[in-house]
Order: C-alpha cells, then structure tokens, then sequence
C-alpha cells in the first residue's frame, strides 16, 4: 500500500557538514513499510524543484518517521534546513521488492554514504522481530566527518568503519574492507546485505560475494517518478530468456546482485 500525506518535521539534527537526520511526525494513515522501501518528497509548493525527491526510510515506528539526508543539491540543501513544524508532502512508501528477513541467521551489512539508512531499518525491523543473528555493519565514507557511526548505536554486533583519506578506521573503501574481513574469517557464509553507490555494490559482487550465501542490494538511482511510468532508472537483470530493463523504483530496490548484468549496465 501507498499513498500521500503531508509530514511534519518534529525534530531535525546535523550530524555532519553535509548529512542530516530529518524526523517526522508519522502521518496519519501511513502504511507500514519494510526494509529497502522508500519515500518521495515534494520538497516545497513550487516548480523549483521540480521533482520529487526519493529518500530510504532510516526507520519507522509507530509515531516516527526517520531519513537521512545528504545534502548533494537545491532540494536536498531546503529540507535538510527546513525548520520544526514544516510541514512536507510526502508519498508513498515504495518499491516493489524489499530485503528479505536473515531468519535467525548471521548477516553482513555493507553500507556506503547514505546507503546506510536502509541497512539501519533492515537491522531495527529484524532486532525488533528477533529474527537477526550476529549483525556486522561494514560503512564507507569519504572522511571522518562524513563517517555517521553515531546512527547506529546497538542496531548491530560489531560495526567496521573505512574511510577513504584513512582519518578513521580502515583506510580504505568498504569492499576492501570487507575482503579483509573475509580473508581473516571474520565475515563471510552468511546473507551480504548492501547499499550506496553502483561502483561499490558492482566491485563487491565481483570480489567477495561468492563468500556469501546470497547478495541482496538495495540500488540506488535517480528516480523521476518513483513508480516506474518513466522508466529513467532501469537496470538490466539478467534472466532465463536473456537480459531484460527493471525500473529500480518500482522492481526493486531489491535485487539479487547477481541477476544484474553488470557489464550492460550504463549509468
């Protein structure tokens, strides 16, 4: 189920010079959602933006809804500074294909930027439910500041941060992490859980997913429409009588990574 609501902001909180927390007051009637699934603002009453703006849900309670946002444009920057009790159109939630639960067993999570909002809500949807094992957390960032390990607090077991400048934990990006992690047996045989830019989620699929039981991905794309009419954010899958285009907003944002056809995927 989706539909529209109009969301007030009850509290909103800097955590770095570019990514803010943005919390909402649950609008009435909002359906519940699952980890992967999204929401689609309308950032002011004007054409200026012109879109609507696709944001992974961080978490949702039964008073609260919770995204990250990382301010990369004009929409992005005006809700990112948007006072208390703005009030905000927002649709949906969307996405035809969610995370599925581990069922009790051990989970990797791999997230890049604010690919890790929806590993978050993955984590808080299984704790709550009992249905995680042993949760380890591997998130790349850029830089310490960008580094937004103060979100997690105990939704997962162990938590391995990179950044790429080396200012904090594993100098590095999170796929050479999680190599490390994977040649000193610290992680690896379970479900590889993963979201944040294709360059990351394409590198980890052809260097250490075959570790893994199975690599489930959250892709991330710009989305026009967010219910696949327009189809400007298709992805090839690759399936039994050859490659066909998935829209990322309305197929997914779910998939098996290795149904994606990596090599005719162009950006």
């Amino acid at each position: 189920m989706k539909g529209l609501f109009t969301g007030r902001i009850i509290r909103t909180q800097r955590l770095s010079p570019l990514s803010h927390l943005i919390v909402f007051e649950r609008p009435r009637g909002f359906p519940d959602a699952a980890p992967g699934q999204f929401v689609s603002l309308r950032i002011t009453s004007t054409i200026t933006p012109l879109l609507r703006r696709p944001f992974s849900i961080m978490d949702l309670t039964g008073t609260e809804l919770h995204l990250l946002v990382k301010v990369v444009g004009k929409g992005s920057d005006i809700l990112a500074h948007s006072p208390c009790g703005a009030e905000i159109d927002i649709a949906g939630p969307f996405g035809g294909t969610v995370f599925p639960s581990p069922e009790k067993k051990d989970a990797v999570f791999v997230a890049g930027g604010t690919g890790l909002a929806p590993m978050i809500f993955a984590a808080r949807t299984w704790k709550r439910d009992r249905s995680l094992g042993r949760a380890d957390l591997v998130y790349g960032a850029g830089c310490e500041e960008e580094l937004l390990v103060s979100l997690c607090g105990e939704d997962f077991t162990a938590v391995h941060s990179a950044t790429i400048d080396g200012s904090c934990g594993f100098e590095g990006d999170a796929v050479a992490l999680l190599e490390k992690l994977v040649e000193e047996g610290k992680a690896g045989g379970g479900i590889l859980y993963s979201c944040g830019p294709t360059g990351m989620v394409r590198a980890m699929a052809g260097r250490a997913a075959a570790r893994f039981s199975r690599h489930l991905t959250s892709l991330e794309s710009v989305m026009a429409c967010g219910v696949g009419a327009c189809r400007g954010c298709t992805v090839p899958v690759k399936t039994d009588g050859g490659t066909v285009l998935r829209t990322i907003c309305s197929d997914g944002t779910v998939f098996d990574a290795s149904e994606i056809d990596w090599e005719r995927w162009e950006e």
